[in-house]
């Protein structure tokens, strides 16, 4: 096999070399998708907080956008992340043999979410910050030292202010000290220490909410949890995401010795990291029952599996995991290379898909084809996605038009529709009742757009109606999106300071 003709050394460098030269290359290589453009617009208006999420990301990308907008260049810090965890890994599981250290380090490392997707998201912070947390906490759990407890905190809260998911991780510490620690009362001190290491971020992102429409719990606990309903296929889907992720043989040794489970936590410094790891997957399989679980929600949680899995695994069942994760990996990056190389041409007989594909894949032409019909007028598109690609690739702010949806809705705070009362507007988007914009505009010209062998829309507007679309459109979104609770304190909302007061009745856009 492969690594026996290697020795630690060569096996170790030569991980890292194939694992990053794949990344860089995907980099590089994948155009930038909707939800990346639309975090580098958070990064060029830095904030404290966004509407679906605090602003740790945002605040990343900031730092990025002063050398370039390129974005490879703005993809590099998942790539760095995910390379130093799997460093933080080897030299975690070193002491208890070489091999086992690089088997740890290249499972995490050959994973295909982590060569494949070098996305940056929320979820790039969440994991480092949640990493280095854990590594804090593990420092912590040997010598019950305050100091390392109150590093735990900071951490948490930086992984808090990047993404809410972080609350999970301090439920399993918590459940760690109650349930498998039995040093005394020095552990629940310790508590006391982490608790005051992230008060401060809960205390930032409550304050930013308070003035901001408490558009991040309305967002996360409100708006995208509205659909929440009993669907055996949701847990379903559930399990599957938990199969490609953490593969057959790791379930397998995982779910065939559960009472090994409990005696490596327990006896085991290391074994911690199985709770890491398993309280907010059971958790996760909780909200399964209800709703879509995205495998990125993982992420965040993934690293310590690897570190579990070298204490709880033998070595040779670590290398049978390993090796399947090599084939595993392989037809990934077949499929991978095969469905890159052959978009948007495959998806002809999909039309919307196609349309997606070919405006992502080539923005810039489609800008340079609307430019003679557009009049320099402000450009505009009903979806958060397309109007995020659209500004990432022209370098100038797109408006998003009509109602939406509960995901992307920081163009709110950002675009004040007064501001356009009487002006012109043009309204690019893929779809034909483009038209339906028309009541809004005193006069109104659709124009069709052939490109890349589909065709586009653009709607060219003038005189538009800002107390028309106030009192329909924006009404509806209001009343949709900022239904802020009785009982919860709040500065007055950016969206009533602008629009004023809800009119009786909403004529939608869809009637």
């Amino acid at each position: 096999m492969l690594l026996a003709r290697l020795n630690e050394r060569q096996a170790f460098w030569g991980l890292i070399l194939i694992s990053l030269v794949i990344k860089l290359v995907i980099a590089f290589w994948v155009p930038v998708t909707g939800d990346e453009a639309y975090f580098v617009l958070w990064g060029r208006y830095p904030d404290f907080g966004y509407y679906d999420h605090p602003p740790m990301v945002g605040w990343w990308l900031t730092g990025l956008l002063h050398v370039s907008d390129a974005i490879g260049w703005l993809r590099l810090p998942t790539i760095i992340t995910t390379t130093l965890i799997g460093l933080a890994i080897y030299y975690y599981v070193r002491k208890r043999g070489e091999m086992l250290a690089v088997l740890a380090a290249g499972l995490y490392w050959m994973a295909p979410v982590n060569l494949f997707v070098p996305l940056i998201t929320t979820d790039t912070p969440l994991i480092f910050w949640s990493f280095v947390s854990a590594w804090c906490f593990y420092r912590a759990q040997r010598r019950d030292q305050g100091g390392w407890y109150w590093l735990t905190g900071i951490c948490l809260g930086l992984a808090f202010i990047s993404k809410f998911f972080a609350g999970l991780l301090g439920i399993a510490y918590l459940l760690y000290i109650v349930l498998f620690v039995r040093r005394g009362w020095r552990p629940y001190r310790g508590l006391l220490w982490l608790i005051l290491g992230v008060v401060p971020f809960i205390g930032l992102n409550l304050l930013w909410n308070y003035q901001h429409c408490w558009d991040n719990y309305l967002f996360n606990l409100q708006n995208r949890t509205a659909d929440f309903a009993f669907s055996l296929i949701t847990f379903g889907k559930y399990l599957l995401l938990l199969l490609v992720i953490m593969t057959p043989p790791v379930l397998y040794y995982l779910w065939r010795s559960p009472s090994q489970l409990i005696k490596t936590i327990k006896q085991d410094g290391l074994g911690l990291f199985l709770v890491l790891f398993l309280v907010p997957i059971l958790l996760f399989m909780v909200i399964a029952m209800g709703k879509s679980v995205g495998g990125h929600w993982i992420l965040s949680f993934y690293p310590f599996l690897f570190v579990a899995l070298a204490v709880f695994l033998s070595y040779g069942q670590l290398r049978v995991c390993f090796h399947f994760m090599w084939g595993f990996s392989l037809v990934f990056l077949v499929v991978f290379i095969i469905i890159l190389s052959t978009i948007p041409a495959s998806f002809r007989g999909h039309p919307g898909i196609y349309q997606d594909l070919v405006s992502s894949m080539h923005t810039k032409a489609l800008l340079n084809v609307v430019e003679p019909y557009r009049h320099n007028f402000p450009l505009a598109n009903p979806s958060y996605s397309a109007a995020a690609v659209l500004a990432f690739a022209d370098k100038k702010p797109v408006l998003v038009i009509g109602p939406g949806s509960y995901h992307g809705r920081q163009d709110d705070m950002l675009t004040d529709f007064r501001q356009f009362d009487g002006k012109p507007m043009a309204i690019l988007d893929k779809d034909a009742d483009i038209e339906n914009y028309a009541k809004y505009f005193r006069s109104f010209e659709h124009i069709i757009i052939p490109f890349e062998g589909t065709q586009f829309h653009l709607g060219l507007g003038t005189g538009f109606n800002y107390p028309l679309y106030r009192d329909t459109v924006l009404a509806e979104v209001r009343r949709n999106y900022y239904r802020i609770p009785s009982w919860l304190p709040d500065k007055e909302c950016y969206m009533d300071q602008r629009y004023g007061p809800l009119p009786a009745v909403v004529d939608t856009l869809a009637k």
